[in-house]
This record gives structure tokens, sequence and C-alpha cells, in this order.
């Protein structure tokens, strides 16, 4: 990631500190809980940040034995604090996990299908991969440029970099088509030029009552996911061959 390690390090520092009930990250947290075996078992989540999916299976699943991967020195010292050393698979060794994730994650790798040709090297055949990433390339804006974004994907992209990289596709879904006229009125307020659209990458602060409405909504089109021709993020379980 490089010189853009910094501000993003920055960004998700405040997601720990505002991010952690806003409906989106509950929405996609509990479509990851949805997809997961049975009785314990061992997740390594590749490209943790602040180690919020860790929270979230402490408090749901405290079956699941939690390990993490952060390439962001600060990120992965917090994370060590919280979870413990022997969380940390900073060395890329994933056998043994039944699951693997990578949430918002392989949109900032330049090579992804490399990357994830050496996920699946080192992770057990059958191991689960569940991925979210950013979708529809048409609404790239200066926000995925903030964030270091190298694309936005469509199922037909994900579907390449992922089969050509070792892993079978099981499902691929798009999420919150309700936020779709949002991308579209960010893309519009660049090109008219207005003088404060594209200049932060953050999530809004919304009023409790409104969270909560998006929530539900949200939860409602992830129960329908199967049906959207498009939406602002893809979700894929893929499975190692």
């Amino acid at each position: 990631m490089g010189a853009l390690a910094e501000p993003l390090e920055d960004h998700l520092n405040r997601q720990l500190e505002r991010s952690r009930d806003f409906f989106w990250n509950r929405v996609r947290w509990e479509l990851v809980e949805s997809k997961l075996p049975a009785g314990p078992f061992d997740l390594v989540d590749v490209g943790a940040g602040p180690g919020f999916l860790g929270d979230f299976l402490a408090a749901r699943r405290p079956d699941a034995r939690y390990g993490f991967v952060e390439p962001i020195e600060g990120l992965e010292e917090g994370l060590v604090e919280r979870f413990g050393a022997a969380a940390n698979r900073r060395e890329g060794d994933y056998r043994g996990a039944a699951v693997l994730t990578m949430l918002d994650v392989l949109e900032h790798i330049e090579d992804d299908r490399g990357f994830l040709a050496d996920l699946a090297r080192k992770s057990d055949p059958g191991t689960v991969l569940l991925l979210t990433v950013p979708a529809m390339p048409s609404l790239w804006s200066n926000w995925d440029v903030l964030l270091g974004h190298h694309r936005r994907y469509t199922k037909a992209s994900l579907a390449s970099a992922a089969e050509l990289s070792g892993f079978e596709i099981v499902e691929r879904s798009y999420l919150f088509p309700e936020l779709i006229p949002l991308g579209w009125w960010r893309r519009l307020r660049e090109r008219a030029g207005a003088a404060d659209a594209g200049d932060d990458a953050e999530f809004p602060d919304l009023p409790d009552p409104l969270n909560e409405t998006l929530y539900q909504v949200a939860s409602a089109s992830r129960a329908m996911r199967r049906l959207w021709p498009a939406g602002t993020s893809l979700f894929a379980v893929l499975r190692r061959s």
C-alpha cells in the first residue's frame, strides 16, 4: 500500500472510535456470520484493520478462534494488544483455518490475482474465503482515491481474479443496492465541481434513529441479495480448490 498506508491507517482508526455500530458494518458482519461453520473453528482475518470482526466474533461466536493478518504496523500493534501475539498470523500460513475473511481489502491490492493465488497456496483445500469489495466501476469517485482503492469490481471481474488464482466461486451477490443513488449523487457533485465534493472519506455520523432505519432497510436487501443486478458492494463466498 506504500504511501497510502498512513491515511488508510488514520481512516481505520477513526472507524474504531466512531463506526462500530454503523449500519453498513453491522450488515456486513452479520452476513459473514451466516456463512460460518457450526462448532469451534479457526478463522483468519486477512487485512484485519482495527479488528472489528474479532470483536464481533467474541460477542456472537466465542467458539471461533480468531487470527489476523494486518500489514500496517500501527494497526498490527493494536491488534496484538487486544487479541494476543498468538493470534497474529503475519507469516501468512493459513493452514488449519477453516475460514479466511477479506472484508474490503482486495481493492487496496494492486495485483489482486497474485495476492489471491498466494492466499490459495498457503491455505488448505476446502478452505472458505469470505470477501467483500466495492462494486460498480461506474461509481468510481475521489472517495475511492482517498481510500487507496485500485478498482471497483463487477461479478465478472471478481470471478476472473478468483478462478485464475485457485478458488472456485460458491456465491457472488451485490449488497446495498439502496445506496446506489448516494454513489451517483457523489459522482454528480464531483463533476459539478462542488467545493466540498469528494474531499472526505469518512463514514457520516448518523442520528441513532436514522442509523437503525438504514440497518433495517439494508438487512432486508441483504436477505434478497441474489435478486439484485447491482449494488455498491459485492459479497463472494470462494472455496479453495
